[in-house]
């Protein structure tokens, strides 16, 4: 089965789907200062993506959560798993990652999250 690429740069690329699984670079929402508002926007960017690659949030297997302040996890939690919905909850893993950069308008990034999903 092929590897599909999308949105390659230098770095890398956004989305690789292999096997009819879909890895995701991490995303950050780098316009708003809470890590609430972040996570928000994190999970409002993913319901735009998601559908773009034929996939649904109720087929999410990880989450990578990256914190720049792992006791804040709760605060996260509460915002993602509420998107994420209690009937299908992905496995997962939070660490902290304190990022050595700000956005371009000089925001902290709080929280970064990378998914891996399952397309049906």
């Amino acid at each position: 089965m092929a590897i599909e690429r999308y949105d390659i740069d230098s770095g890398g690329s956004r989305v690789v789907i292999h096997n009819d699984v879909a890895y995701f670079t991490g995303h950050v929402s780098p316009f708003t200062n809470t890590l609430r508002e972040q996570t928000m926007g994190i999970c409002k960017r993913y319901d735009e993506l998601l559908p773009q690659f034929g996939l649904k949030k109720e087929n999410i297997l990880m989450a990578n959560i990256y914190l720049r302040n792992i006791d804040e996890l709760p605060e996260f939690d509460a915002v993602f798993h509420e998107w994420v919905g209690a009937e299908n909850p992905p496995a997962g893993v939070a660490v902290q990652a304190p990022p050595e950069y700000k956005t371009e308008d000089g925001r902290d990034i709080l929280v970064e999250v990378a998914l891996i999903v399952a397309r049906e």
